[in-house]
């Protein structure tokens, strides 16, 4: 009887454990839907990011985003996609560069992501879940966790992934990370330096 009773309770306790590790692989692949890049994305790998770029978010337009400061002849550049993926990479480094500097923080190794989504609505949907994406607006942010930085393709600014970058700077620098008002702080700061260098300040 005891012997029964016993085996009783080791099958609920195994029931127990299996709809736990059911749950959980539930969770574990809402979270993965939830920041993945988007379907049909194209990725681009540079010396400090992946970058994927969504489904209608076309190289020649990301290029001429992130080349503000107007080093690159877009117009010269061959119709392939091979010298606009050069534009991105070196465009995307030295933007990181720019920011390291401007904090005046070295980083030996730095590898991290970048998502653009096409709008505001997307990368609303990464902080706030599909819920309140009506009253969000949110055109980027950075998630530590997951060390990636989210961007709105139609709000994106240089000014504004320079801000981002200085979060992902900062996130990766810092062993305890700062007071979340002091790393708006310097970023803040970081964003400013950059436009104030590329002459975008109002």
């Amino acid at each position: 009887m005891i012997e029964k009773a016993k085996r009783k309770a080791q099958g609920a306790r195994q029931a127990n454990i299996a709809k736990q590790k059911f749950f959980l692989w539930i969770i574990f692949m809402l979270c993965a839907m939830r920041y993945a890049p988007c379907a049909g994305a194209e990725t681009i790998e540079t010396r400090y990011f992946t970058v994927s770029l969504c489904e209608g978010c076309s190289l020649s337009s990301f290029a001429e985003k992130i080349n503000a400061t107007g080093l690159f002849r877009l117009d010269a550049l061959s119709a392939n996609g091979s010298n606009i993926r050069s534009v991105i990479k070196e465009g995307i480094d030295a933007l990181f560069l720019e920011v390291c500097d401007a904090l005046d923080f070295t980083l030996k190794s730095y590898r991290g992501n970048l998502v653009v989504y096409p709008d505001i609505v997307e990368v609303s949907k990464v902080a706030y879940g599909d819920s309140q994406i009506i009253t969000a607006n949110l055109p980027s942010l950075y998630v530590p966790s997951h060390n990636t930085i989210y961007i709105s393709f139609r709000d994106m600014t240089v000014g504004m992934l320079a801000h981002e970058m200085a979060h992902a700077v900062i996130s990766s620098y810092f062993v305890v990370a700062p007071p979340t008002k002091v790393q708006e702080i310097l970023a803040g700061y970081v964003e400013y330096s950059v436009r104030k260098k590329m002459g975008s300040l109002p």
